[in-house]
C-alpha cells in the first residue's frame, strides 16, 4: 500500500479514532460485566437445599447467615425474604418483589453500553466509508488524475472503518445476548427460590402452630 499505514489512516481519520475508542468501551464493559456475573455465580439448588434444612430445623438465623456468606442475587432476595418472615404473606410477597427488582437493575447496569455500541459501531463505520470516498473522489479532483496512488488512501479508510464497526458490533452483540440470557435464567432462579422459601415458611408455621396446640391440649389433659 506504499506509504499508506494504520498510522496514517488513524491520523486522517476521525471515524477510525472514535471507532477505536468505542472499541476499548466495549471491551471494558464486556469484562466488567463477566466479572460481575462470575463473582455472583451460585449452584441455586445447593443453596435452597442448605436454606431447607436450616428452616426444617427452626435454624432461621442460621439461613439467614447463609444467605449472607453468599453474594448472589437469589441470596439477597432469599435474605429478604427470611428477614421478613413474620409479615403476612401479602407484605412479604411486594417486599420480595422489591428486592427482585433492585437485583435485576443491578444485573442489567452498563448493559445499555453494550446496546448502544452494538447499533452505533456500524453506523460509525457506514460513516467512515462514506467519508473514505468523498476522500478520494476530492483527491481524484485535485489532482485531475484517477490513478490508484491518489484515491488508495480514502478507499483504505473506508474499507477498514466498515470492518472495524462490524468487529465492535459484533462482540458487544455477543456479550450483550449473553448477559441479557443469564439474567433471564438469574431472574427466573430469584422467583422460584421467593416462592419456594414462603411456602416452607408458611409450612413451618403451620408446623409449629399444630405442636403448640398438641402440647396445651396434653397439658390440659394432664391437670384434667
Amino acid at each position: 500500500m506504499g506509504n499508506i499505514s494504520i498510522i496514517n489512516l488513524l491520523k486522517t481519520s476521525l471515524a477510525l479514532d472514535v471507532l477505536i475508542v468505542m472499541s476499548i468501551v466495549t471491551v471494558a464493559f464486556a469484562i466488567e460485566r463477566w466479572w460481575y456475573f462470575k463473582k455472583t455465580s451460585c449452584n441455586v439448588s445447593q443453596f435452597l437445599k442448605s436454606l431447607r434444612d436450616k428452616i426444617t430445623g427452626r435454624d432461621l438465623q442460621g439461613a439467614i447467615r447463609v444467605c449472607r456468606m453468599n453474594k448472589a442475587p437469589v441470596a439477597r432476595v432469599a435474605e429478604t425474604v427470611l428477614t421478613n418472615a413474620s409479615l403476612p404473606r401479602r407484605e412479604l410477597d411486594r417486599v420480595a418483589d422489591t428486592s427482585k427488582e433492585i437485583e435485576g437493575v443491578e444485573m442489567e447496569r452498563n448493559l445499555i453500553v453494550l446496546g448502544t455500541m452494538s447499533n452505533t459501531a456500524p453506523l460509525m463505520g457506514l460513516f467512515g466509508t462514506v467519508v473514505g470516498i468523498i476522500r478520494s473522489f476530492r483527491d481524484i479532483a485535485v489532482t485531475g488524475s484517477g490513478g490508484s496512488s491518489v484515491i488508495a488512501m480514502g478507499v483504505s479508510e473506508a474499507l477498514l472503518t466498515t470492518a472495524v464497526g462490524i468487529v465492535i458490533a459484533v462482540v458487544a452483540t455477543l456479550f450483550y445476548n449473553a448477559c441479557i440470557r443469564r439474567i433471564r435464567v438469574r431472574s427466573v432462579e430469584m422467583e422460584d427460590a421467593h416462592q419456594e422459601l414462603v411456602t416452607m415458611l408458611a409450612a413451618e408455621r403451620q408446623s409449629a402452630a399444630a405442636t403448640r396446640r398438641n402440647s396445651e391440649i396434653h397439658v390440659l389433659k394432664k391437670a384434667a
